[in-house]
Order: structure tokens, then sequence, then C-alpha cells
């Protein structure tokens, strides 16, 4: 992927620099954002793709799924999604609205910047990704709000683009989704209060990723720039609950989810919370809840996560 793409909206490297480094900066850019594609939607020029649903929930290296719907927004650059029967390019200015359950791999090229909204039931994260030294990487930002009906239109939405639905219908729904983000951001109140910078991005890191498969304390910690001793430390410190434990409980909060309302095979759980191995998954789940997955989903075993 060599080609020169369009930039409809360029970023110096002192403003991408603010981005990288203010949550406050980055929820406004967000919004900015978000008002220019409502703005696109209502014209016509919304730019928007949405894959099919083949290949929904196969276990595939190197694509993963996600449980809940993601919106990638195609700021500059382009991304290309290798998908389990097709693949699509998402250009600067396009949108792309990836269905829950659908493996996806991505490569990128040009100067790259993207803005994705990973949607889950009671919120959201946003990350600014960028390339920098042919990295995807960037911030993370949790956004708790109600976000079912989002989840509920997004769904919506993608079903009505597979099936050729009327496109009033599908620029209404769109417009309920890209509204509801923006009141989801309106709404948002500052981080709470840590100790340390430090600790709220691991945490917002965590609440980003934690489902893909490789997470770990390691990429965290590189992904913070220190050491995984010195952030599990300091994790530990502040929080008095070892890394380790905090990502696993982060995952069972999803799975139990998932196992409760949703017909995904315990293998499909487990590859969505970010467990390369069901009997990984099988094992932790019932060193941190006490039972098993399948016992917990049946009902027979009520459980709690482990304080």
């Amino acid at each position: 992927m060599n080609e020169d793409f369009k930039k409809p909206s360029f970023i110096t490297q002192n403003r991408l620099a603010e981005l990288l480094g203010s949550r406050s900066e980055r929820l406004n850019y967000y919004a900015s954002v978000l008002d220019r594609r409502i703005g696109e939607v209502r014209s016509g020029t919304d730019g928007l793709q949405v894959p099919g649903s083949r290949g929904l929930r196969r276990r595939i290296p190197g694509k993963p799924f996600h449980p809940d719907p993601e919106i990638f927004f195609q700021e500059s650059g382009a991304l290309r999604f290798n998908l389990p029967e097709e693949s699509f390019v998402l250009r600067a200015g396009g949108m792309a609205l990836v269905p829950a359950g659908l493996p996806h791999g991505e490569v990128w090229s040009g100067r790259f910047l993207n803005v994705i909204f990973m949607v889950q039931p009671d919120g959201f994260s946003l990350h600014l990704g960028h390339d920098a030294e042919g990295q995807r990487c960037g911030p993370a930002d949790r956004i708790i709000a109600p976000a079912e009906r989002i989840v509920r239109h997004a769904e919506e939405l993608a079903a009505c683009v597979e099936a050729g639905g009327h496109a009033a219908l599908r620029q209404g729904l769109l417009l309920t989704i890209l509204g509801r983000l923006r009141d989801g951001l309106d709404g948002a109140t500052p981080s709470a209060e840590v100790e340390t910078p430090l600790l709220r991005r691991c945490q917002d890191l965590i609440e980003t990723h934690h489902a893909r498969l490789g997470f770990s304390v390691i990429w965290l910690a590189r992904a913070l720039g220190c050491s995984a001793d010195h952030l599990s430390r300091m994790f530990r410190r502040h929080t008095g609950q070892r890394l380790v434990e905090f990502i696993h409980d982060r995952r069972l909060t999803q799975a139990r989810r998932l196992l409760r309302d949703t017909s995904m095979t315990i293998a499909e759980v487990a590859w969505a919370c970010g467990f390369a191995r069901p009997s990984h998954f099988n094992r932790v789940f019932l060193q941190r809840m006490g039972t098993t997955p399948g016992a917990f989903r049946s009902g027979k075993v009520g459980a709690d996560p482990v304080p």
C-alpha cells in the first residue's frame, strides 16, 4: 500500500502532540470529528462502508473479533481491512462500521490518523490511531454512558446495509448513532482523579484493548513507554491489586455479559475476551469466579468476582 491518498484534514505535528498528551484536547477533537461527520451524513456524502457478515466469530490468527461494533473515522492516510472473505480500503474522509463478531486485520499507509469508537453497552472507548515509527498506536479514552441503543442501532445499520435497505433508513440510523455518540461526549465527566497520569493512561488502555489477543502487561508497558516491572509495581502500589489480576477481572466482566446475554460458544467468548486458548479462559474463570463458564451460563452457580 504505497499510494499517496488525499488528506482532507491536516494535523500538524504540534497539534498531534497536543492530542496525544491531553484528554481534554482529544475530547474536543473527537467532538469536532463527529460534528463534521454528522454534517456529511445530512448532505449525503458520509462515505460509509459496512462489510458483510460472512465469517462471523471465526478463530483466525491475526484477525481478532470483538463482541461489540467498532466505528472507524479515517482522518488521513488509509486503512485496509482484511476480513475472512473480503477486503476493502478506508480512505481519508471515509467511515466504516465493523459489525460485532467480524474478524478483521488492518494494514495502514500514508500519514496515518484515525479515530476509533469501540462501543459497549456501558459506554464506549475512543482510540486515536496514528503512525509512529511504523506502529499504529495512540492514547485511549473511556466514556461511561448508557450505550445499549448505540449497539442495537449499529446492528440494525449493518443489517440494513447488507440487505440493501432504503437510503433514508440507512441515513436515519447513522445519524442516530453519531448523535448518541456526540451526546455521550457532551455528558463526559473528567476522569476520576488518580495519583499519577501513568495510572490513568494505563487504566484507559486496559479498558480499550483488554479484549485483543496478545494483550499483556508487557504490551501495555511498551505502549506506555516504561518497563513491565515498573508498571506492575506502580499499579499495585496505587490500587492494592496486581495488574494481571485487574486485566483478568476486566476480561471476565465482559465474559460474564457474553455468557449471559449471547449465544456465543464458550470458545468464542474466550477469543472475544482476549484469551488465545479456551482452556486458559476456563482456568482463569474458575480461579477468579469460583465456578466454570459452563456452570455460570447454566445458572447452576452464581458467581461474583473474587475480591
